[in-house]
């Protein structure tokens, strides 16, 4: 049977979704080209709320590099798992974030709309390699329980908008990360879970004969599910 793509994390009381090496390498060299050569500035200038306040950070300007930045976000799109984990309507534009020795970004919870985009799903695409920077851990508090990511370059991570984070110290070094949201056909997280738990089942047994029944079943009770639930 087929691997499940991608990571679905299995305790009940978290849904997030980890892949690595999501960038084409093509992609990945632009990326690095630009942190090496362009400028950033205060990256209070994108906050709002209480967030501005607790966020010390340097943002790359979106707009020089929006080819790039939507090059991105297509990716995203054309993953099969990045589809089955948000059910996507939208994945809006990231912004490229620096951190530098002393800067973090306090716990806080992201705004419910940027824009017009609605704040379903968030995602973070890290760019630079865990041992070449201490501190800088992602930490995510997800009904009671305390979880932290330091993932490899071109590693994404994607969790519910409605978790608390924060984005700890740095100590030494550089930590680059791509960040952004995504607007979900389905709004509340736990039928967003339940949908993507169950999109999982074709790929376990949809290419056994004996269970195929099964896999058409279970597709179609997906697709209710969406209709009953989407927007």
């Amino acid at each position: 049977m087929p691997a499940c793509p991608g990571h679905l994390d299995r305790n009940p009381s978290v849904h997030h979704l980890i892949l690595n090496d999501i960038l084409p390498p093509a992609l990945l060299e632009q990326v690095r080209r630009v942190l090496v050569a362009d400028n950033f500035s205060d990256g209070k200038n994108s906050a709002e709320g209480l967030a501005r306040g607790a966020k010390y950070n340097l943002q790359l300007a979106s707009d020089q590099h929006s080819g790039m930045l939507d090059a991105i976000a297509q990716v995203l799109y054309d993953r099969a798992e990045v589809q089955a984990f948000a059910t996507p309507w939208h994945i809006g534009r990231p912004m490229i974030n620096r951190f530098e020795p002393g800067m973090a970004y306090g716990m806080h919870s992201d705004s419910a709309y940027m824009g017009t985009l609605r704040t379903d799903v968030a995602y973070t695409l890290f760019l630079e390699d865990p041992t070449s920077y201490d501190g800088g851990e992602l930490q995510i508090l997800s009904r009671g329980h305390t979880f932290q990511f330091k993932l490899p370059a071109g590693s994404l991570l994607l969790y519910p908008c409605g978790d608390l984070h924060q984005v700890l110290p740095v100590t030494r070094g550089v930590r680059h990360a791509a960040v952004g949201w995504i607007q979900s056909r389905i709004r509340d997280a736990d039928q967003r879970e339940l949908i993507a738990k169950l999109k999982a089942v074709p790929l376990y047994i949809g290419e056994e004969p004996r269970f195929r029944d099964l896999a058409i079943q279970t597709g179609e009770c997906i697709q209710r599910l969406i209709r009953m639930w989407g927007d």
